[in-house]
């Protein structure tokens, strides 16, 4: 295990010890979107672990730094993927970082405290709780997949004429590291927000797994095969919208 991994190990497992069941709930911009003040607590104590180790290391994070662009010697961090299930006691959140290093992801960590689940990976390969892990072989029609983000209605539409076995489990990093554990298949997340995708990406890479990235397109499957339905048909496309109507 690569120092950096150990480091993010140390700081991700303390951070989840300063949430508890007493939070404040406020609403984050006009999409429904929620945030908690333990996503602000979270995010600052990893940033200042980060800034005390590698203080020459930019940070990307949710809150605080969300403007920021990758650079070569890099921290994404996203202090609490899944808030809306976290506020409404769904226990399918997580906190994930990565740390990028000469222009390569080089470790990750993505925790779900309420599962009891730590994931991680470096050069090594992939890991959950100590036991490494895998990508399964299913196939194209029985594989269990997860379509996330903005406008993801059309891609469920497409891809269930082929595949019906889509869920939604609305956190994005438990979407990728199921797939890297062999629970899914294949994943696609339509936003480009590199805190929810460079960690899981990763992960699911060591796993044995394959990744793709174009905007609004971040897919991460269990095959070439897989990774190609998902691009074909559930990538972001702005020109195709579903308006919902409410009665």
């Amino acid at each position: 295990m690569i120092k950096e991994l150990e480091f993010l190990i140390d700081v991700v497992k303390n951070a989840s010890l300063l949430i508890n069941e007493d939070f404040e709930v406020k609403a984050k911009g006009e999409d429904g979107d929620l945030v908690t003040n333990f996503d602000f607590e979270v995010e600052k104590y990893i940033i200042e672990r980060i800034k005390e180790k590698y203080p020459d290391f930019k940070i990307v994070s949710e809150e605080y730094n969300s403007h920021n662009e990758l650079s070569d010697n890099c921290f994404t961090i996203d202090p609490i993927d899944g808030t809306i299930n976290f506020a409404h006691n769904i226990p399918l959140w997580g906190i994930q970082v990565a740390c990028i290093k000469n222009s390569k992801t080089c470790a990750s960590v993505i925790y779900l405290p309420r599962l009891n689940e730590l994931y991680y990976a470096d050069e090594n390969g992939a890991f959950l709780n100590n036991k490494k892990i895998q990508i399964n072989n299913c196939s194209l029609t029985k594989g269990v997949y997860t379509i996330e983000g903005p406008n993801r209605l059309p891609g469920q539409a497409k891809m269930k004429q082929i595949n019906k076995q889509c869920r939604d489990f609305y956190c994005t990093c438990l979407n990728f590291v199921w797939v890297a554990s062999g629970r899914l298949s294949g994943t696609i997340f339509t936003q480009d927000s590199y805190w929810d995708y460079v960690p899981g990406q990763f992960i699911v890479e060591k796993a044995g797994g394959v990744i793709y990235n174009s905007n609004g397109s971040h897919i991460a499957a269990n095959s070439k095969e897989f990774l190609e339905l998902l691009k074909e048909n559930a990538s972001y496309n702005e020109n195709e919208k579903v308006e919902v109507i409410h009665k």
